[in-house]
């Protein structure tokens, strides 16, 4: 056989596959025959769909919205960019006023002020939070990751701290836990293994958790140690570090502190227990600075958070003092098949009901779904119910006079995931629903950067009140 046709023969296979899919594409290739869809074929799907997407205007679906300036000279209303975070507070004062005035105190004096970052897998790893949390211990201070849960389906992908653990049983607000044990505030309760006998003079054996510091700044070192648990019993000890602690707290949480006057790097805890009990997790942090706390979960809308009771909110805000709550939710509630969510946002104010209550001295942000593109007729275009959402989340903000910031409009607004995931740098991933690591960490200084601004704005009102 001539080697110059052996080399051919591929070629002209792929040429002629391509030509027959080009000429079918001219044709309607998509029928439905007993339930079952074809697709319409297009082979040049993707190279049409980004031309389009450079040509096309972007649709507007900004709604402009305005807000009394807290400016006591100026009583008119303004226009708001939709990329701000918006104050839905009427008084005099601000729906972030208590985190303001504790970044204040902490920018002063040996204080800590401490956010919790609720939310579904956007922020999973500690994606966003941790950008957050680098950004403000940057400029006001702070030692420690913060918050870390006992074991997590993502400890390999987390980067902010080295996380391993061993024989733990684990419930969570997905699922129905034993009524015998209680959610922590992550949504989750850790419970050790039992033993017989606990013998006091063994340090090794037990159900283990350890946790390393990142090597990154701010985090490679932490003052401070507080284990988070629930209702202990005499029987029951923990040893960290080499030291044994007994777990009998009676509230319905309690908390160990341990505290150094050198940095500490690691804590590995050993639990041994008689009887059942509820672990919910550490804080590694330092006695000032800001500390971020990631409470991430996996397929969640937010709705399932209230099943987290009162007095487990309340009982953790007593032992780690929250200043700030953020709550970024929607990517599991939005399809392009929703245009109602009314369900959503009765659930969702009912959530943040309960969230007001648990934490009733404690400011409120809550941030909208970001751009989530699906592909439709062989290119990629913002789901149609985000901005549905967005608007609704806007709404669930003014009526319970919280903070609100629209992710989507900081993204770009519609179309921009595509840019986000296409661009000459990609900030996120191929499913075109979640940011990479450089996605977060432009979100996490977006949010930042409009916190700030925020934050230089009350203080400018304060000065001349």
């Amino acid at each position: 056989m001539n080697s110059n046709n052996k080399h051919a023969q591929p070629f002209i296979m792929v040429l002629s596959v391509t030509v027959i899919l080009i000429v079918l594409s001219l044709f309607n290739t998509k029928w439905n025959l007993f339930g079952f869809e074809t697709k319409k074929i297009e082979p040049i799907a993707d190279i049409l769909s980004k031309a389009a997407l450079k040509k096309a205007p972007l649709p507007d679906f900004i709604v402009n919205d305005s807000i009394i300036a807290k400016d006591s000279t100026a009583v008119a209303l303004r226009k708001v960019d939709p990329a701000n975070i918006l104050d839905f507070e009427n008084d005099s004062t601000s729906a972030l006023a208590h985190f303001f005035n504790a970044l204040n105190k902490t920018s002063k004096e040996k204080h800590k002020t401490r956010i919790a970052y609720f939310g579904d897998s956007m922020i999973e790893g500690d994606l966003i939070s941790q950008d957050l949390r680098s950004n403000m211990q940057e400029n006001y201070g702070g030692y420690g990751v913060g918050f870390v849960p006992i074991t997590s389906i993502v400890s390999g992908f987390r980067t902010s701290v080295i996380h391993s653990f061993g024989d733990w049983t684990t419930y969570n607000l997905l699922e129905n836990a034993p009524a015998n044990h209680t959610l922590g505030i992550s949504g989750y309760s850790f419970v050790p293994g039992t033993m017989g006998q606990v013998d006091t003079t063994d340090v090794t054996s037990g159900s283990w958790v350890k946790y390393i510091a990142a090597n990154k700044k701010h985090i490679d070192k932490f003052y401070e140690a507080k284990l988070i648990y629930g209702k202990g019993n005499e029987g029951n000890y923990v040893v960290i570090n080499g030291r044994r602690y007994f777990l009998n707290g009676a509230n319905v949480v309690n908390q160990i502190s341990i505290k150094s006057a050198n940095p500490m790097q690691s804590i590995h805890a050993k639990f041994q227990c008689k009887t059942s009990m509820d672990i919910f997790g550490f804080s590694m942090e330092s006695d000032s600075g800001v500390f971020v706390d990631n409470f991430s979960f996996r397929g969640n809308s937010g709705l399932p958070i209230s099943k987290v009771t009162q007095a487990v909110y309340s009982g953790t805000n007593n032992c780690l003092g929250y200043d700030l709550i953020i709550l970024e939710y929607g990517l599991n509630a939005v399809s392009p098949n929703v245009t109602d969510f009314s369900w959503y946002e009765r659930g969702m104010n009912n959530v943040i009901k309960h969230i007001k209550a648990s934490f009733p001295n404690t400011s409120i942000l809550l941030v909208s779904v970001g751009d989530k593109s699906y592909r439709k007729d062989g290119e990629y275009q913002t789901d149609p119910s985000v901005p549905i959402l967005v608007e609704v989340q806007k709404r669930m903000a003014k009526d319970n006079k919280i903070a609100f910031w629209s992710l989507y409009d900081a993204m770009g607004g519609y179309g921009s995931m595509v840019k986000w995931v296409e661009g000459d740098t990609a900030f996120a991933n191929r499913d075109y629903t979640h940011f990479n690591f450089k996605g977060a960490r432009k979100a996490g200084k977006l949010l930042y950067d409009k916190l700030m601004s925020e934050y230089k704005d009350y203080n400018k009102a304060q000065l001349k009140n």
